[in-house]
Protein backbone atom coordinates (compact mmCIF):
# COMPACT_ATOMS: atom_id res chain seq x y z
CA UNK A 1 0.00 0.00 0.00
CA UNK A 2 1.39 3.12 -0.99
CA UNK A 3 2.16 5.66 1.38
CA UNK A 4 -0.28 8.23 2.39
CA UNK A 5 0.22 12.19 1.50
CA UNK A 6 0.23 14.12 5.34
CA UNK A 7 -2.90 15.89 4.68
CA UNK A 8 -4.60 12.34 3.88
CA UNK A 9 -2.46 10.57 6.80
CA UNK A 10 -4.20 13.32 9.45
CA UNK A 11 -7.38 13.20 7.86
CA UNK A 12 -7.31 9.27 8.67
CA UNK A 13 -6.01 9.98 12.53
CA UNK A 14 -8.91 12.45 12.93
CA UNK A 15 -11.31 10.14 11.57
CA UNK A 16 -10.08 7.55 13.89
CA UNK A 17 -10.29 10.05 17.12
CA UNK A 18 -13.76 11.06 16.52
CA UNK A 19 -15.46 7.77 15.33
CA UNK A 20 -14.34 6.40 18.57
CA UNK A 21 -15.10 9.60 21.02
CA UNK A 22 -18.48 9.70 19.27
CA UNK A 23 -19.27 6.40 19.81
CA UNK A 24 -18.74 6.67 23.64
CA UNK A 25 -20.41 9.95 23.94
CA UNK A 26 -23.19 8.61 21.79
CA UNK A 27 -23.27 5.17 23.98
CA UNK A 28 -22.31 2.47 21.56
CA UNK A 29 -18.99 1.71 23.59
CA UNK A 30 -20.43 1.56 27.06
CA UNK A 31 -18.13 1.97 29.69
CA UNK A 32 -16.69 -1.63 30.62
CA UNK A 33 -16.77 -2.51 26.81
CA UNK A 34 -13.70 -2.91 24.81
CA UNK A 35 -12.66 -1.29 21.72
CA UNK A 36 -11.79 -3.49 18.01
CA UNK A 37 -8.39 -4.88 18.60
CA UNK A 38 -5.85 -2.36 17.44
CA UNK A 39 -5.58 -4.30 14.45
CA UNK A 40 -8.99 -3.88 13.37
CA UNK A 41 -8.92 -0.57 13.62
CA UNK A 42 -5.80 -0.35 11.37
CA UNK A 43 -7.44 -1.97 8.91
CA UNK A 44 -10.17 0.15 8.72
CA UNK A 45 -8.89 3.35 8.91
CA UNK A 46 -5.97 2.77 6.92
CA UNK A 47 -3.31 3.42 9.51
CA UNK A 48 -0.65 1.38 10.87
CA UNK A 49 -0.76 -0.41 14.49
CA UNK A 50 1.78 2.61 15.64
CA UNK A 51 -0.59 5.20 14.85
CA UNK A 52 -3.80 3.91 15.86
CA UNK A 53 -1.98 3.05 19.17
CA UNK A 54 -0.80 7.40 18.86
CA UNK A 55 -4.94 8.03 18.81
CA UNK A 56 -5.25 5.44 21.98
CA UNK A 57 -3.11 7.23 24.28
CA UNK A 58 -4.54 11.01 23.58
CA UNK A 59 -7.78 9.39 24.59
CA UNK A 60 -5.84 7.56 27.45
CA UNK A 61 -5.12 11.14 28.28
CA UNK A 62 -8.79 12.70 27.80
CA UNK A 63 -10.20 9.51 30.34
CA UNK A 64 -12.48 8.07 27.72
CA UNK A 65 -10.20 4.72 27.58
CA UNK A 66 -7.78 3.00 29.81
CA UNK A 67 -5.45 0.06 28.32
CA UNK A 68 -5.00 -2.89 30.31
CA UNK A 69 -2.53 -5.51 29.08
CA UNK A 70 -2.75 -8.27 27.29
CA UNK A 71 -6.04 -7.93 27.57
CA UNK A 72 -7.33 -4.85 25.15
CA UNK A 73 -8.61 -1.03 25.20
CA UNK A 74 -11.20 -0.67 28.02
CA UNK A 75 -13.94 2.34 27.93
CA UNK A 76 -13.42 4.28 31.16
CA UNK A 77 -16.44 5.20 33.88
CA UNK A 78 -17.27 8.66 33.22
CA UNK A 79 -16.23 10.82 36.08
CA UNK A 80 -18.29 13.36 37.57
CA UNK A 81 -19.17 15.97 35.19
CA UNK A 82 -17.26 19.55 36.29
CA UNK A 83 -19.02 22.65 35.32
CA UNK A 84 -16.42 25.67 33.82
CA UNK A 85 -18.15 29.29 33.89
CA UNK A 86 -16.38 30.78 31.55
CA UNK A 87 -17.10 34.76 30.78
CA UNK A 88 -17.36 35.46 27.41
CA UNK A 89 -18.00 39.40 24.98
CA UNK A 90 -21.07 38.38 23.39
CA UNK A 91 -19.72 39.21 20.20
CA UNK A 92 -16.93 36.40 20.11
CA UNK A 93 -19.65 34.07 19.40
CA UNK A 94 -19.11 35.72 15.61
CA UNK A 95 -15.96 37.00 15.46
CA UNK A 96 -14.48 33.70 16.80
CA UNK A 97 -16.76 30.94 16.68
CA UNK A 98 -16.97 30.84 20.25
CA UNK A 99 -20.20 28.72 20.18
CA UNK A 100 -18.81 25.75 17.88
CA UNK A 101 -15.56 25.90 19.96
CA UNK A 102 -17.24 25.31 23.14
CA UNK A 103 -19.42 22.37 21.87
CA UNK A 104 -15.92 20.64 19.97
CA UNK A 105 -14.19 20.83 23.81
CA UNK A 106 -16.83 19.04 25.23
CA UNK A 107 -17.39 16.56 23.15
CA UNK A 108 -13.36 16.06 23.41
CA UNK A 109 -13.98 16.08 27.08
CA UNK A 110 -17.02 14.65 28.19
CA UNK A 111 -16.58 15.22 31.74
CA UNK A 112 -16.04 18.82 31.56
CA UNK A 113 -18.72 21.14 30.68
CA UNK A 114 -18.95 24.67 29.73
CA UNK A 115 -21.18 27.31 31.18
CA UNK A 116 -21.33 30.32 28.80
CA UNK A 117 -21.62 34.33 31.06
CA UNK A 118 -21.85 36.76 28.89
CA UNK A 119 -19.61 39.50 29.73
CA UNK A 120 -20.49 43.41 29.50
CA UNK A 121 -18.13 45.46 27.55
CA UNK A 122 -16.36 48.57 28.90
CA UNK A 123 -17.22 47.53 32.81
CA UNK A 124 -13.58 45.85 33.93
CA UNK A 125 -14.72 46.43 37.46
CA UNK A 126 -17.77 43.64 36.85
CA UNK A 127 -15.84 41.34 35.41
CA UNK A 128 -12.82 41.79 38.22
CA UNK A 129 -15.91 41.08 40.59
CA UNK A 130 -17.02 38.14 38.83
CA UNK A 131 -13.08 36.70 39.15
CA UNK A 132 -12.72 37.93 42.94
CA UNK A 133 -16.06 36.27 44.07
CA UNK A 134 -14.86 32.85 41.61
CA UNK A 135 -18.05 33.08 40.09
CA UNK A 136 -16.34 33.12 36.59
CA UNK A 137 -13.07 30.53 35.97
CA UNK A 138 -12.00 31.74 32.75
CA UNK A 139 -12.71 35.00 30.86
CA UNK A 140 -11.86 36.68 27.99
CA UNK A 141 -10.69 40.40 28.35
CA UNK A 142 -9.87 42.82 25.76
CA UNK A 143 -6.44 45.13 26.26
CA UNK A 144 -9.29 47.89 26.88
CA UNK A 145 -10.53 46.17 30.24
CA UNK A 146 -7.39 44.74 30.79
CA UNK A 147 -5.89 48.39 31.06
CA UNK A 148 -8.27 48.98 33.74
CA UNK A 149 -7.14 45.84 35.59
CA UNK A 150 -3.36 46.61 35.70
CA UNK A 151 -3.90 50.42 36.78
CA UNK A 152 -6.12 49.65 39.57
CA UNK A 153 -3.66 46.74 40.37
CA UNK A 154 -6.37 43.77 40.05
CA UNK A 155 -3.87 41.45 37.77
CA UNK A 156 -3.69 39.10 41.07
CA UNK A 157 -6.88 38.14 39.85
CA UNK A 158 -5.82 36.21 36.81
CA UNK A 159 -3.72 33.15 36.86
CA UNK A 160 0.14 34.44 35.19
CA UNK A 161 1.70 32.17 32.44
CA UNK A 162 5.14 32.14 30.78
CA UNK A 163 4.88 34.06 27.60
CA UNK A 164 3.19 32.12 24.77
CA UNK A 165 6.24 31.34 21.93
CA UNK A 166 3.60 30.64 19.30
CA UNK A 167 1.87 34.34 19.61
CA UNK A 168 3.14 37.05 17.91
CA UNK A 169 5.27 38.90 20.13
CA UNK A 170 3.32 42.35 19.73
CA UNK A 171 0.47 41.27 21.18
CA UNK A 172 2.06 39.34 24.18
CA UNK A 173 3.88 42.94 25.29
CA UNK A 174 0.17 44.14 25.24
CA UNK A 175 -0.65 41.79 28.65
CA UNK A 176 2.77 41.59 29.66
CA UNK A 177 3.57 41.60 33.64
CA UNK A 178 7.07 41.93 33.48
CA UNK A 179 9.82 38.68 34.23
CA UNK A 180 8.46 37.23 31.12
CA UNK A 181 4.63 36.51 32.12
CA UNK A 182 1.46 37.69 30.81
CA UNK A 183 -1.60 37.50 32.60
CA UNK A 184 -3.71 37.39 29.56
CA UNK A 185 -3.19 34.92 26.97
CA UNK A 186 -3.61 36.86 23.18
CA UNK A 187 -6.78 34.68 21.18
CA UNK A 188 -7.39 36.87 18.52
CA UNK A 189 -6.39 40.63 17.26
CA UNK A 190 -6.84 43.10 14.48
CA UNK A 191 -5.99 46.37 13.55
CA UNK A 192 -8.56 48.80 12.62
CA UNK A 193 -8.70 49.38 8.60
CA UNK A 194 -10.36 50.85 6.14
CA UNK A 195 -13.26 48.82 4.29
CA UNK A 196 -15.00 50.20 0.94
CA UNK A 197 -17.35 49.30 -1.95
CA UNK A 198 -15.20 48.40 -4.93
CA UNK A 199 -18.63 48.76 -7.34
CA UNK A 200 -19.14 51.87 -6.01
CA UNK A 201 -14.68 53.40 -6.94
CA UNK A 202 -15.41 51.88 -10.33
CA UNK A 203 -18.86 53.70 -11.34
CA UNK A 204 -17.13 56.97 -9.87
CA UNK A 205 -14.04 55.80 -12.34
CA UNK A 206 -11.80 56.27 -8.89
CA UNK A 207 -8.51 54.73 -8.19
CA UNK A 208 -8.77 52.49 -5.02
CA UNK A 209 -7.37 53.72 -1.68
CA UNK A 210 -3.35 52.56 -1.40
CA UNK A 211 -0.59 52.87 0.98
CA UNK A 212 0.34 56.54 -0.47
CA UNK A 213 -3.56 57.96 1.06
CA UNK A 214 -3.63 60.68 3.42
CA UNK A 215 -7.19 62.48 4.45
CA UNK A 216 -7.23 64.61 2.12
CA UNK A 217 -7.15 61.90 -0.50
CA UNK A 218 -10.23 60.48 0.95
CA UNK A 219 -11.91 62.89 1.19
CA UNK A 220 -11.75 63.92 -2.36
CA UNK A 221 -13.38 60.52 -3.54
CA UNK A 222 -15.75 60.78 -0.77
CA UNK A 223 -17.54 63.46 -2.39
CA UNK A 224 -17.51 61.27 -5.72
CA UNK A 225 -18.90 58.38 -4.24
CA UNK A 226 -21.18 60.32 -2.30
CA UNK A 227 -24.99 60.62 -3.15
CA UNK A 228 -28.37 60.96 -2.11
CA UNK A 229 -28.80 57.62 -1.11
CA UNK A 230 -25.54 56.96 0.40
CA UNK A 231 -22.72 58.49 2.90
CA UNK A 232 -19.05 58.39 1.95
CA UNK A 233 -17.60 57.71 4.80
CA UNK A 234 -19.38 56.24 8.34
CA UNK A 235 -17.73 54.93 11.54
CA UNK A 236 -18.92 54.91 15.44
CA UNK A 237 -17.34 58.54 16.38
CA UNK A 238 -17.98 57.59 20.22
CA UNK A 239 -16.55 54.34 20.08
CA UNK A 240 -12.71 53.78 22.23
CA UNK A 241 -11.73 51.67 19.32
CA UNK A 242 -11.85 54.64 16.72
CA UNK A 243 -11.90 58.00 18.34
CA UNK A 244 -8.22 57.43 19.71
CA UNK A 245 -6.95 57.30 16.51
CA UNK A 246 -7.48 61.03 15.40
CA UNK A 247 -5.14 61.56 18.67
CA UNK A 248 -2.55 58.64 17.84
CA UNK A 249 -1.95 59.29 13.89
CA UNK A 250 -1.15 62.92 15.14
CA UNK A 251 1.49 61.88 17.96
CA UNK A 252 -0.56 63.35 20.80
CA UNK A 253 0.24 62.59 24.45
CA UNK A 254 -1.32 64.45 27.27
CA UNK A 255 0.06 66.01 29.53
CA UNK A 256 -0.41 66.60 33.33
CA UNK A 257 0.55 70.01 35.17
CA UNK A 258 1.06 70.04 39.09
CA UNK A 259 -2.73 70.24 40.15
CA UNK A 260 -3.24 67.08 37.81
CA UNK A 261 -5.54 68.52 35.22
CA UNK A 262 -4.77 67.39 31.43
CA UNK A 263 -3.35 69.78 28.20
CA UNK A 264 -2.38 68.81 24.85
CA UNK A 265 1.55 69.99 24.12
CA UNK A 266 0.55 70.92 20.63
CA UNK A 267 -2.78 72.55 20.08
CA UNK A 268 -1.93 70.80 16.40
CA UNK A 269 -1.96 67.16 17.20
CA UNK A 270 -5.37 67.71 17.44
CA UNK A 271 -5.62 68.58 14.16
CA UNK A 272 -6.84 65.47 12.50
CA UNK A 273 -9.78 65.22 14.75
CA UNK A 274 -10.74 69.01 13.75
CA UNK A 275 -10.74 67.59 9.93
CA UNK A 276 -13.32 64.63 10.49
CA UNK A 277 -15.33 66.97 12.47
CA UNK A 278 -15.52 69.57 9.83
CA UNK A 279 -15.78 66.63 7.01
CA UNK A 280 -18.14 65.26 9.10
CA UNK A 281 -20.37 68.73 8.63
CA UNK A 282 -19.75 68.82 4.56
CA UNK A 283 -23.33 67.72 3.07
CA UNK A 284 -23.36 63.58 2.12
CA UNK A 285 -20.64 62.86 3.17
CA UNK A 286 -21.21 61.19 6.81
CA UNK A 287 -24.46 60.75 8.82
CA UNK A 288 -24.39 63.53 11.01
CA UNK A 289 -27.15 61.49 13.57
CA UNK A 290 -25.08 60.81 16.98
CA UNK A 291 -27.57 57.83 17.80
CA UNK A 292 -26.34 55.12 15.34
CA UNK A 293 -25.14 52.00 17.51
CA UNK A 294 -21.56 50.18 17.58
CA UNK A 295 -21.88 48.21 14.99
CA UNK A 296 -24.22 50.26 12.26
CA UNK A 297 -21.35 51.23 9.86
CA UNK A 298 -21.46 47.06 8.87
CA UNK A 299 -24.97 47.23 8.90
CA UNK A 300 -25.17 50.52 6.47
CA UNK A 301 -21.89 49.35 4.23
CA UNK A 302 -23.56 46.01 3.39
CA UNK A 303 -26.73 47.84 2.50
CA UNK A 304 -24.62 49.90 0.23
CA UNK A 305 -25.82 53.09 2.29
CA UNK A 306 -22.38 53.99 2.58
CA UNK A 307 -19.12 53.54 0.49
CA UNK A 308 -15.88 53.51 2.96
CA UNK A 309 -16.06 52.34 6.96
CA UNK A 310 -13.69 51.98 9.29
CA UNK A 311 -13.65 48.33 10.63
CA UNK A 312 -11.68 46.06 11.81
CA UNK A 313 -11.17 42.16 10.79
CA UNK A 314 -13.59 41.28 13.75
CA UNK A 315 -16.30 42.90 12.28
CA UNK A 316 -15.10 42.19 8.35
CA UNK A 317 -17.31 38.98 9.71
CA UNK A 318 -20.36 40.64 9.48
CA UNK A 319 -20.16 40.74 5.38
CA UNK A 320 -19.69 37.43 4.99
CA UNK A 321 -22.42 36.75 2.13
CA UNK A 322 -21.93 40.56 1.26
CA UNK A 323 -23.68 40.28 -2.34
CA UNK A 324 -21.43 43.03 -3.97
CA UNK A 325 -17.53 43.15 -3.91
CA UNK A 326 -15.60 45.28 -1.22
CA UNK A 327 -11.55 45.24 0.10
CA UNK A 328 -9.71 46.57 2.55
CA UNK A 329 -6.69 49.45 2.86
CA UNK A 330 -5.13 51.08 5.73
CA UNK A 331 -6.32 54.16 6.65
CA UNK A 332 -5.22 57.27 5.59
CA UNK A 333 -1.95 58.83 6.77
CA UNK A 334 -1.84 62.30 8.63
CA UNK A 335 1.67 62.57 10.74
CA UNK A 336 2.16 59.42 10.75
CA UNK A 337 0.49 55.98 9.46
CA UNK A 338 -0.27 54.19 12.72
CA UNK A 339 -3.48 52.36 13.49
CA UNK A 340 -4.80 51.42 17.03
CA UNK A 341 -3.97 47.57 17.55
CA UNK A 342 -7.11 45.74 19.15
CA UNK A 343 -6.78 42.52 20.69
CA UNK A 344 -9.06 39.65 23.14
CA UNK A 345 -7.12 37.44 25.23
CA UNK A 346 -7.80 34.77 27.23
CA UNK A 347 -6.99 34.60 31.16
CA UNK A 348 -7.94 31.80 34.02
CA UNK A 349 -9.22 33.01 37.05
CA UNK A 350 -6.69 32.64 40.41
CA UNK A 351 -10.05 32.33 42.31
CA UNK A 352 -11.56 29.49 40.35
CA UNK A 353 -12.42 26.42 42.31
CA UNK A 354 -12.50 24.25 39.14
CA UNK A 355 -8.67 25.60 37.90
CA UNK A 356 -7.33 22.34 36.65
CA UNK A 357 -10.26 22.12 34.61
CA UNK A 358 -9.84 25.78 33.60
CA UNK A 359 -6.76 25.59 32.84
CA UNK A 360 -7.94 22.71 30.10
CA UNK A 361 -10.21 24.88 28.44
CA UNK A 362 -8.23 28.21 28.39
CA UNK A 363 -5.06 25.81 26.98
CA UNK A 364 -7.94 24.23 24.44
CA UNK A 365 -9.27 27.73 22.98
CA UNK A 366 -5.57 28.37 22.14
CA UNK A 367 -4.42 25.25 20.88
CA UNK A 368 -3.27 24.56 17.18
CA UNK A 369 -6.29 22.63 16.42
CA UNK A 370 -8.71 25.44 17.58
CA UNK A 371 -6.74 28.96 15.89
CA UNK A 372 -6.85 26.78 13.05
CA UNK A 373 -10.83 26.74 13.20
CA UNK A 374 -10.67 30.76 13.75
CA UNK A 375 -8.54 31.21 10.99
CA UNK A 376 -10.44 29.31 8.44
CA UNK A 377 -13.86 29.65 9.58
CA UNK A 378 -13.71 33.62 9.78
CA UNK A 379 -11.98 36.93 8.85
CA UNK A 380 -10.61 37.01 12.58
CA UNK A 381 -6.79 36.87 13.30
CA UNK A 382 -5.98 34.11 15.45
CA UNK A 383 -3.01 35.16 17.89
CA UNK A 384 -1.05 32.24 16.77
CA UNK A 385 1.37 33.80 14.20
CA UNK A 386 2.08 30.47 12.45
CA UNK A 387 -1.34 29.70 11.75
CA UNK A 388 -2.83 33.13 10.93
CA UNK A 389 0.60 33.07 8.40
CA UNK A 390 0.57 29.88 6.67
CA UNK A 391 -3.96 29.11 6.64
CA UNK A 392 -6.54 31.51 4.94
CA UNK A 393 -10.30 31.54 5.40
CA UNK A 394 -12.10 29.41 3.51
CA UNK A 395 -15.00 32.04 3.25
CA UNK A 396 -16.69 33.30 -0.10
CA UNK A 397 -16.14 37.21 -1.57
CA UNK A 398 -12.78 37.51 0.69
CA UNK A 399 -10.98 40.76 -0.10
CA UNK A 400 -8.00 40.92 -2.60
CA UNK A 401 -6.42 42.46 0.24
CA UNK A 402 -6.89 40.62 3.19
CA UNK A 403 -2.82 40.03 4.48
CA UNK A 404 -2.73 43.49 4.71
CA UNK A 405 -2.34 43.37 8.50
CA UNK A 406 1.24 42.02 7.82
CA UNK A 407 1.93 45.36 6.26
CA UNK A 408 0.75 47.23 8.98
CA UNK A 409 2.86 45.74 11.70
CA UNK A 410 5.26 48.17 12.26
CA UNK A 411 2.24 51.11 12.53
CA UNK A 412 0.45 49.43 15.00
CA UNK A 413 -0.06 51.30 18.09
CA UNK A 414 -2.11 50.74 21.69
CA UNK A 415 -4.29 53.07 23.86
CA UNK A 416 -1.01 53.10 26.51
CA UNK A 417 0.29 55.79 23.86
CA UNK A 418 -2.18 58.76 25.09
CA UNK A 419 -0.71 58.85 28.39
CA UNK A 420 -3.99 58.49 29.75
CA UNK A 421 -5.96 55.83 32.53
CA UNK A 422 -8.90 53.88 31.57
CA UNK A 423 -11.02 55.76 33.35
CA UNK A 424 -10.04 59.01 31.73
CA UNK A 425 -10.59 57.47 28.08
CA UNK A 426 -13.73 57.21 28.87
CA UNK A 427 -14.17 60.29 29.79
CA UNK A 428 -12.93 61.94 27.06
CA UNK A 429 -14.95 59.89 24.82
CA UNK A 430 -18.15 60.85 26.21
CA UNK A 431 -16.75 64.43 25.54
CA UNK A 432 -16.66 64.17 22.04
CA UNK A 433 -20.08 64.03 21.33
CA UNK A 434 -20.22 68.33 22.45
CA UNK A 435 -16.75 68.38 20.18
CA UNK A 436 -18.46 66.51 17.20
CA UNK A 437 -21.78 68.65 17.36
CA UNK A 438 -19.52 72.00 16.93
CA UNK A 439 -20.87 73.05 20.49
CA UNK A 440 -17.24 73.43 21.82
CA UNK A 441 -13.66 73.99 19.92
CA UNK A 442 -10.52 72.26 20.78
CA UNK A 443 -9.74 74.26 23.56
CA UNK A 444 -12.66 74.24 24.96
CA UNK A 445 -13.14 70.04 24.54
CA UNK A 446 -9.89 69.97 27.13
CA UNK A 447 -11.62 72.56 29.55
CA UNK A 448 -14.64 69.87 29.40
CA UNK A 449 -12.61 67.32 29.59
CA UNK A 450 -10.99 68.41 33.01
CA UNK A 451 -13.77 69.54 33.99
CA UNK A 452 -16.21 66.29 33.58
CA UNK A 453 -12.53 64.47 35.90
CA UNK A 454 -13.28 66.14 38.90
CA UNK A 455 -17.14 65.94 38.66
Amino acid sequence: MAKPDRNTFQNRLNDLMQSIRQNILKGVYKPGDFLPAETALADQFQLSKNSVRLVLEKLVEDGLIHKIPRVGTQVASRPQQATVRFGVYPSLYEEANIGQLIERFQEQHPHIRVEPLKLPYFQAESVNQLLQSGIVDVITLNHTDYLHFRENNNLHALELYPKPQETYPFLNELFATGDDQVAVRPFIFSPVILCYNKEHFRQCRLFEPDSSWDWNDLREALVKVSSANRFGLFFHLSSYTRWPILFLQNGAEFLRDGNGRLSIGDPEMMGLLRFIRELMHEDGLFPLVMSFGEHDAEKLFKQQKASVILTTYYRLNQLIGADFPFDIAQLPKSRTRDTLLLATGIAVGAMSARKEEARCFADYLLSEQSQSFIRRQSFSLPANKWITESEQPELPNKPARLELHRELIPHYASLDRLKLSFDEIQVLGGCLGQYFSRLVDEEGLIRLFNKQLTV
